[in-house]
């Protein structure tokens, strides 16, 4: 067994073929997908190098970037010789890279003007999801993005308790207009029962808090539907 370790541990291959060397000589763009994934999970088993992990990783979702990044903790530490300490590493490093694509596009424009800049905030950490979230974007008078989070996964109810959550937040942020968005993770756009009340709900909500809710989108696969596009919010 340790003969076979030796063989197919990162230590025993040449500098040039180790994934911390390659990306020192050639830089992280350099690499390929399982080898910016090896240098997260670190180390392997004694069975198969970090690389090994990695590309078992991706074989597992298809050779597909987009559906690993989907994937929860749990998910990941099912998977042989990921345990939770490397699980959390790859969702963590995923989820990075969502929030630095977000904080990038509210960088450029900082103003909500329509339906599809809540699109393009929003999508990048939505769009691969294989769950529901419940994301609110709180904005001043002036439509200027004052903060954005998601405050609802793995379902949405439109109980009491849930417009609270919304309206509590801001308030604390002294914000007088929203945004809320939740994705579909089937890509099946159009609104359900639920999401018709949910809205209706936040509309009356909004009404007596003298606050206002903008829109609600859903969002899956790349795609979104407006219910102010589409002339489907409430009359306040």
């Amino acid at each position: 067994m340790n003969q076979e370790y030796n063989a197919r541990s990162i230590r025993s291959w040449s500098e040039e073929e180790r994934p911390r060397e390659r990306a020192m000589a050639q830089g992280i763009r350099g690499m390929t997908s399982a080898e910016c994934l090896a240098l997260i999970l670190r180390s392997g088993t004694r069975e198969n190098s970090a690389v090994d992990l990695a590309r078992a990783l991706l074989e597992e979702y298809g050779g597909q970037l987009q559906r690993l990044a989907s994937a929860d903790v749990l998910a990941l530490q099912g998977m042989g010789g990921v345990g939770l300490a490397k699980a959390a590493a790859v969702a963590a490093a995923f989820e990075l890279g969502r929030r630095a694509a977000g904080n990038e596009s509210v960088g450029r424009d900082r103003f909500i003007r329509g339906s599809d800049d809540v699109f393009q905030l929003l999508n990048p950490s939505m769009s691969a999801l294989d769950h529901e979230q419940f994301w609110v974007v709180y904005l001043n008078r002036a439509n200027k993005i004052i903060h954005y989070e998601c405050v609802g996964r793995g379902g949405w109810t439109a109980t009491a308790a849930d417009v609270r959550v919304v309206y509590q937040r801001a308030l604390a942020l002294r914000s007088p207009a929203l945004v809320v968005a939740h994705n579909h993770p089937s890509g099946r756009l159009e609104p359900s029962e639920e999401d018709r009340r949910l809205t209706q709900r936040l509309v009356e909500g909004a009404k007596i808090l003298e606050l206002t809710c903008l829109d609600h989108l859903i969002i899956g696969q790349n795609q979104y539907v407006s219910f102010a596009d589409r002339g489907w919010m409430p009359g306040p």
